[in-house]
């Protein structure tokens, strides 16, 4: 038996409970231009974000006086950003410690995971999955630029073992990555 299979048999006998991504991140603050100090931020938009690698480059230099009206969310390390506009071009990525702290567009679904209930790799894992992409494609609406809403991106439900399962299946995800990689 694989240390999996026995986590699971330990830690989850009844199943695992699934519920929505809203209950499972918190809340996102965003920047008040008219009283910001006079720092400059790495801007993330859309472009930043490469559909291939998933990494966040080619930023902007942003301040309050030249800061487009779409840049407003302060992001963390950690947090998953997701592109809604044209959702099906898989515009994501996990903020990495240089960006901490800088400011994306509103064109994204930020994600912070609560960690006392979800690992972030764990739910970065959820967001990439084919499930949810057929989700995201029930969801998005218009025809030349489709989007999807943030709350129709939390709605997805899903999967919450044990803080030990999920970091189980996190090794061997993110193992099973770089070998493709």
């Amino acid at each position: 038996m694989s240390k999996l299979e026995e986590l699971i048999a330990e830690l989850c006998p009844d199943g695992v409970e699934y519920l929505p991504i809203r209950k499972c991140v918190g809340k996102i603050a965003k920047i008040k231009w008219a009283v910001a100090s006079e720092d400059t931020y790495k801007y993330i938009d859309l472009t930043s974000v490469d559909r291939d690698t998933h990494l966040i480059s080619d930023t902007q230099k942003i301040d309050k006086n030249n800061a487009p009206s779409r840049a407003q969310q302060i992001v963390a390390e950690g947090d998953i950003l997701l592109g809604t506009t044209r959702p099906m071009l898989k515009r994501f990525c996990m903020v990495n410690g240089a960006y901490d702290g800088q400011i994306c567009s509103t064109g994204f679904c930020v994600l912070r995971a609560k960690e006392s209930m979800v690992m972030k790799r764990w739910l970065y894992h959820q967001i990439t999955s084919t499930t949810f992409f057929d989700h995201v494609e029930r969801f998005q609406k218009g025809a030349s630029y489709p989007a999807i809403s943030d709350a129709d991106v939390k709605a997805f439900e899903i999967p919450v073992p044990p803080i030990e399962v999920q970091s189980e299946i996190v090794r061997i995800l993110d193992n099973f990555t770089e070998l493709t990689a």
